[in-house]
């Protein structure tokens, strides 16, 4: 499969190790027509971004460089992090409504917004290996999370590689964005989710789309894993938000609809 766009990449603003312009020209290798350029939100240690604000300079920064590659669309989003049961993000609404593109997941270390929450996610993900109890504690906290950060948030275009990290109800989670409209993710840097839960969340009605999750420039567009998946399942290309023939951001991002933020 051939894809229009690559819209989970990272840059030297949060934990990337590439500037936008490395970024552009790798893209442009990879025959893309849009990317997306996606740091961290602040909250996570040791790759964020250090404040929110940066979000903003850094479109002001790629509407100067638009002229110089007319080839190619160049947004600006963010992955934020998840901080609570309640699917509170780390980037302030007046900062998401500003966006191209909005993702969220769970992250380690991010900071919570209490002790109450930070026991009850992410310590508790510390302790799913002494048992059975303590996994499905760890599992429905990360749903919970993962489930109100979606209908919480209007704006909220991608999950970010559903259940990396912090495992999850994958038919529960699948659901949820199919109610909100939020694209399923899979993310080919992490290759994540494997191939059973991808069936699982097909199987609810998701649509999803396929990211890099790019933090080097080597990578940048490269969708292998999953376009493999894809072709593997037989999945139509229609349920695949960035497929060629699907066209750019305008077709399914949020920031077309009539969303008041």
């Amino acid at each position: 499969m051939r894809f229009f766009g690559d819209y989970h990449i990272h840059t030297r603003r949060s934990d990337g190790r590439q500037n936008e312009e490395q970024v552009i020209t790798a893209a442009l290798e990879q025959g893309l027509k849009e990317i997306a350029l996606t740091d961290h939100g602040p909250l996570a240690a040791g790759i964020g971004v250090k404040n929110p604000e940066v979000y903003l300079e850094l479109k002001e920064r790629v509407e100067n460089l638009h002229p110089l590659y007319p080839d190619l669309t160049i947004l600006v989003g963010a992955e934020a992090n998840i901080r609570d049961l309640d699917g509170t993000l780390d980037i302030p609404p007046e900062v998401l409504s500003q966006l191209d593109i909005v993702i969220a997941g769970l992250h380690p270390y991010t900071l919570p917004t209490s002790v109450q929450d930070g026991m009850g996610i992410f310590v508790q993900n510390s302790l799913r290996h002494l048992g059975k109890a303590q996994r499905e504690k760890a599992i429905n906290a990360n749903t919970k999370a993962t489930i109100e950060a979606i209908y919480n948030h209007p704006q909220l275009d991608i999950l970010s590689h559903p259940g990396l990290f912090f495992s999850v109800d994958m038919e529960e989670v699948a659901r949820a964005c199919v109610k909100e409209g939020v694209l399923f993710e899979i993310n080919c840097g992490h290759e994540h989710p494997d191939v059973s839960d991808i069936i699982i969340a097909e199987r609810e009605g998701v649509s999803f789309i396929v990211n890099s999750d790019a933090h080097f420039t080597d990578t940048v567009g490269d969708l292998r894993y999953g376009s493999e998946i894809i072709a593997q399942l037989e999945i139509d290309s229609e349920r695949i938000a960035n497929a060629l023939d699907g066209g750019g951001h305008t077709r399914w991002a949020k920031k077309h609809n009539a969303f008041t933020f």
